[in-house]
C-alpha cells in the first residue's frame, strides 16, 4: 500500500469557521430572511438548525410569519419526582370531581418572574443570561423546600415559608436586573413591563417613580422595600365554583405534600396569540372539505377563543393551528381542551437541587398511567418540558403526507380524560358509583349491558380510502392493522366511508371483552346491534370471546344507530340482515327491528329529543318482555347515554354536552344497568369486568434506522 504524502496545512481553513457559524448564521446562508430565521429558533427554543428549518416549513402559509409579534416568557420553579407523582394525581383526582379550574390550565409550578415580551433576537441571551444567574449564585438548594398548605373559598395552594423562598426570590431578581442590563437597559418601556414580573410583591410604588429616573437600581430598590403581600406558591385551584369548595378542600386536605422532591428552574415562552384563547388538543384527524376549514392532524394543539366555543350553533369553531399557524374551522367535538403549558416552549432547564430519593420513594415514580402504560412521571415531565426530540418528531410527522409515512393512531382511546380508566382513585369512585356489587336482589335481577365498537379504521388511519383502494377499486392492505378483506358493496367502495369497518385490534379488543364475560360468568340471552358494519364486527367478535356465537342470533336493530344530524352529507350505505348473514354473521332474520333502514332514512332532520327517543324506544321495548332474560346492545359511544338516560331519570343532555360526553368513552366502553324487583326500577351499577386500555402505537418508518 502507497504511503501517503505529507501535507502542508492552511491556517485557518475555511471548513473551520464553518463549523464555529451560529444557528443563525447557518439558516442565513440557506437565504432564509433574518427576522424569519430568529422567529424559527425563538419558536423551536433555539434547539438546532434542523428543527428551525422544519418549523419555518410548516409554517409557510402562517399569515402572522412575517409580522414582529415578540414571544412571551415566563420563569417557574417546578416539581419532579415523587412530590410531581402526588401533584399530577391530585390534578386528575380534581378534574374528576369539579371538572375544570384555573390550575389546570397549568403544569404544577411555582411562579418567580411573571410573563414579559422580549423580542425573537433575545431568546437565547435570556437562557444564557439565567445558566449564569443559576451558576454564579453558587449552591444550589441544600434542603427540602417545605409547602404549607392554604384554603380559601376561592383558592387553594401550598405556600413555600420565607426562609425557603428567599434563596428563589434572589435567582429571579438577579435574572430581571442582568435581563435589563444585557438586553433592555435603554427601553423604558420594557422596565415598565418588568415592574409586573414578580408575582410575589406588590409594587404600586413604582408608578410614582419619573421615567427619566427609572433606571433598574431605582426600581430594584423600590421593590425590595415592599411588603410581600403574596408568597412564592403552588396553585392547586382556583377559579372554581363555590358549589366545589368542600371536594376540593377535602382533596387538598388529603394532598401529602412532605414527599422528596428535585426542583427545576426553567424558562418557558408561549405566542402573544395565546394570552386570550384556551388550547385544546386534536383527538382526531380531519381533512379539510372547504377552503374555510382548518386541517387537523394528530399531535397538534389548536387555539380557540372561548367565546367561539360558547356562541357555537352547528358544532364548528374558529381555531389557530400551534404546529403551522394556519386559522380556520373545525369540529368541537374532534378537539379537547388541555394545559395551556402543553403548546410553550422550553428555553432552559436548570436543576436547583439533587436529592436522592429512597427506594421507597423511587417505587411511586414508576407507577404507570392505565391510559396509555407510561410512566406517569416521566409523561408528565416530558409534556410540560416539551422535549426538542419530540417536538421535531411531531413537525416532520404531520408535514407527512403518504400513507408510507402516515402517522397511525392505533387507539383515539388514548385521548379521553385519564381519570376514565383508573388512576387508584378508589376514594372518588366510590363516591360517584350509584350502586355497588353488593346491591339486593342482584343475582335475580334482569340486567342491560351497553356498549361501544370497538376501534375503527377511519378513526386510525384518516381518510384511507383513496391510499388503500386503486382506481379499479381493488384495496390493498397498507397496515397490518387494516382488515384483510373489505367486503364488497353494492355502491363500490366508496360506501365504506361512511360505514367504517373496525380494524384488527378492534377486533381483538371486542373478543377480549367477551373473553371477560365468559370467565366472569356472565350470561348474555339476548343480543341487539346497530346496523353499523363496525357494530356487527364488535357483536360477533365479543360473541366469539364468550363462547355462545353459534347459539345466541344477533339482532339488527336500526333504531340503535347514532344521532342522524351527523350525516346530513349523505346516509350511510348499511348492508341489508341477508347479506350479513351470507358474510359469516349469525343474524337473526325473524327478528322485527322496532324502526326498518327505511323509515331511519326518513328521520334525517330528527332534533335532540328524537334521537332520545328513537334509541330509548330499544331499551323500552325490551323491558316490557319479561321473557328475554338479560340484554347485550353493541351500539355508538353515545348509545351509552341515550339509550339508559331516560331510564335512570335523568333530564336529556344538550348537544355541547354530548360532544363533550363523547370523548370520554373510548372504544369498548361498557355500562351495566340491572332492575330491581320490588321497585321495578333501574339503576346504573359498576360494571362487572375490568375495562379495557392500551397505549398508542404509531406507524414505524424503518428508514429512521439508516442515518
Amino acid at each position: 500500500m502507497a504511503a501517503l504524502p505529507p501535507r502542508r496545512l492552511n491556517t485557518p481553513s475555511k471548513q473551520t469557521n464553518k463549523q464555529q457559524q451560529t444557528e443563525l448564521q447557518i439558516l442565513l446562508q440557506m437565504g432564509v430572511p433574518k427576522a424569519r430565521a430568529e422567529k424559527a429558533l425563538a419558536s423551536t427554543g433555539h434547539r438546532g438548525v434542523q428543527l428551525a428549518s422544519d418549523w419555518l416549513l410548516a409554517h409557510v402559509n402562517d399569515p402572522f410569519l412575517d409580522d414582529e409579534i415578540p414571544r412571551e416568557y415566563i420563569l417557574y420553579v417546578c416539581p419532579t419526582g415523587p412530590l410531581l407523582y402526588e401533584l399530577e394525581k391530585f390534578w386528575i383526582e380534581s378534574k374528576t370531581c369539579c371538572g375544570w379550574n384555573g390550575a389546570h390550565n397549568f403544569i404544577p409550578h411555582i411562579t418567580l418572574v411573571s410573563f414579559f415580551k422580549a423580542p425573537d433576537e433575545c431568546a437565547l441571551q435570556l437562557s444564557n443570561t439565567l445558566k449564569q444567574v443559576v451558576e454564579n449564585m453558587g449552591p444550589v438548594l441544600n434542603k427540602p423546600i417545605t409547602l404549607e398548605r392554604y384554603i380559601s373559598q376561592h383558592f387553594m395552594g401550598l405556600f413555600v415559608p420565607e426562609n425557603d423562598a428567599e434563596y428563589l426570590k434572589q435567582i429571579a431578581l438577579q435574572f430581571v436586573k442582568d435581563v435589563s442590563h444585557s438586553i433592555m437597559s435603554d427601553t423604558n418601556e420594557h422596565l415598565d413591563a418588568l415592574v409586573t414580573c414578580f408575582p410575589w410583591c406588590a409594587v404600586t410604588s413604582a408608578r410614582c417613580i419619573p421615567k427619566s429616573s427609572r433606571c433598574f437600581w431605582v426600581l430594584l430598590f423600590t421593590i425590595s422595600l415592599e411588603s410581600h403581600v403574596k408568597s412564592l406558591h403552588l396553585t392547586l385551584a382556583y377559579q372554581f365554583p363555590q358549589s366545589h369548595y368542600n371536594c376540593l378542600k377535602a382533596l387538598v386536605e388529603k394532598l401529602e405534600t412532605n414527599h422528596a422532591a428535585n426542583w427545576e428552574l426553567r424558562l418557558y415562552s408561549r405566542d402573544a396569540r395565546l394570552a386570550t384563547r384556551q388550547v385544546y388538543k386534536v383527538l382526531y384527524p380531519h381533512r379539510s372539505e372547504h377552503p374555510d376549514e382548518l386541517e387537523l392532524r394528530i399531535g397538534d394543539y389548536i387555539y380557540i377563543n372561548p367565546d367561539s366555543i360558547q356562541t357555537t350553533n352547528d358544532g364548528w369553531v374558529d381555531g389557530i393551528s400551534w404546529l403551522t399557524g394556519i386559522s380556520g374551522y373545525l369540529p368541537e367535538n374532534y378537539v379537547e381542551r388541555t394545559a395551556e403549558s402543553e403548546a410553550w416552549t422550553v428555553h432552559c432547564v436548570m436543576d436547583l437541587s439533587q436529592f436522592d430519593f429512597d427506594e421507597s420513594e423511587d417505587d411511586k415514580t414508576v407507577d404507570v398511567d392505565d391510559v396509555d402504560g407510561r410512566d406517569m412521571i416521566s409523561q408528565a415531565e416530558t409534556a410540560s418540558v416539551r422535549d426538542p426530540e419530540s417536538l421535531e418528531d411531531k413537525i416532520e410527522e404531520n408535514l407527512v403526507k403518504n400513507l408510507d409515512q402516515l402517522d397511525i393512531i392505533s387507539n383515539p382511546s388514548k385521548f379521553m380524560e385519564k381519570n376514565s380508566s383508573n388512576l387508584s382513585l378508589n376514594s372518588i369512585s366510590s363516591e360517584i358509583t350509584l350502586h355497588s356489587k353488593s346491591s339486593p336482589n342482584r343475582s335475580n335481577s334482569r340486567k342491560i349491558y351497553i356498549m361501544r365498537h370497538g376501534e375503527r379504521v377511519d378513526f386510525t388511519f384518516g381518510d384511507y380510502i383513496p391510499l388503500c383502494f386503486d382506481s379499479s377499486g381493488n384495496y390493498h392492505q397498507k397496515d397490518l392493522n387494516l382488515p384483510e378483506i373489505f367486503p364488497a358493496k353494492k355502491n363500490g367502495y366508496a360506501s365504506w366511508s361512511k360505514d367504517s369497518p373496525l380494524t384488527n385490534i378492534g377486533i381483538y379488543q371486542a373478543k377480549l371483552v367477551g373473553c371477560a364475560f365468559k370467565k366472569d360468568g356472565i350470561k348474555i340471552d339476548t343480543v341487539y346491534c346497530s346496523p353499523a358494519y363496525r357494530c356487527v364486527q364488535t357483536c360477533d367478535a365479543l360473541l366469539e370471546g364468550l363462547g355462545i356465537k353459534n347459539q345466541v342470533k344477533i339482532f339488527i336493530e336500526p333504531c340503535l344507530f347514532e344521532w342522524l344530524a351527523w350525516y346530513q352529507d349523505g346516509f350511510p350505505e348499511f348492508f341489508e340482515p341477508e347479506e350479513l348473514q351470507e358474510l359469516g354473521f349469525n343474524i337473526d332474520l325473524n327478528y322485527k327491528p322496532i324502526y326498518n333502514l327505511t323509515e331511519l332514512k326518513s328521520k334525517l332532520d330528527e332534533n335532540i329529543e328524537e334521537f332520545y327517543e328513537r334509541n330509548f324506544k330499544l331499551p323500552e321495548t325490551f323491558i316490557k318482555d319479561q321473557t328475554l332474560g338479560s340484554a347485550l346492545l353493541v351500539g355508538h359511544a353515545i348509545t351509552l347515554d341515550t339509550c339508559s338516560r331516560k331510564l335512570l331519570g335523568k333530564e336529556l343532555r344538550k348537544p355541547s354536552d354530548i360532544a363533550k360526553l363523547m370523548h370520554k368513552i373510548p372504544f369498548c366502553s361498557l355500562i351495566a344497568m340491572e332492575s330491581n324487583n320490588e321497585s321495578l326500577s333501574w339503576t346504573l351499577t359498576e360494571p362487572p369486568l375490568c375495562q379495557i386500555t392500551h397505549m398508542n402505537n404509531q406507524r414505524f418508518d424503518w428508514h429512521v434506522i439508516e442515518p
